[in-house]
């Protein structure tokens, strides 16, 4: 008997310590999780921030080019060569402003691919991490088992001692 409860005992002892290492690698996957989760928050807004940037721009680029279209009928009509030449400063001047919208455009569009890239990995190693941790939980689930099953055995034989000792 007292041999059958030592090898329980250790069996519990080894148990408890692999349940143990189990709970601090979810623990680890957790904090890990977490973090990606923040990362990709963080991300989420630069995202949504660099968009807003587009639009602006975007938005004032399909201005500029409004603004030279009347330009050009303007010069068209235009009586004198006075005029012509305050529409063709005007219009150099939106020229200028065009290319260098157009310049953060695409700098903005760059960063823009950047950052859903970025996101899409970042969201990808959060998937692997759902997983890794889902496994331990149901890894740990099952040692939690067998450790009930070991108590509850041990317990029978407990009982089962006590009772031969009762009947003597």
């Amino acid at each position: 008997m007292k041999d059958f409860v030592k090898k329980l005992e250790e069996k519990l002892s080894h148990l408890e310590k692999v349940l143990a290492k189990e709970k601090s690698k979810i623990a680890e996957v957790e904090q890990a999780l977490k973090a990606k989760k923040e990362e990709i928050a963080k991300i989420e807004e630069e995202i949504i921030v660099v968009s807003k940037e587009i639009k602006e721009h975007e938005h004032r680029i399909h201005e500029i080019l409004g603004k030279l279209k009347r330009i050009q009928k303007a010069t068209l009509q235009a009586q004198n060569e006075r005029e012509i030449e305050m529409l063709e400063r005007d219009r150099a001047m939106l020229i200028r402003e065009l290319h260098e919208h157009d310049e953060k455009l695409a700098k903005l569009k760059e960063k823009y691919e950047e950052l859903t890239n970025k996101e899409m990995k970042l969201l990808d190693e959060e998937m692997q991490l759902e997983e890794e941790h889902s496994k331990l939980l149901h890894e740990k689930e099952m040692l939690a088992k067998r450790v009930e099953h070991i108590l509850n055995q041990m317990q029978k034989q407990i009982d089962q001692f006590r009772k031969t000792i009762n009947l003597k």
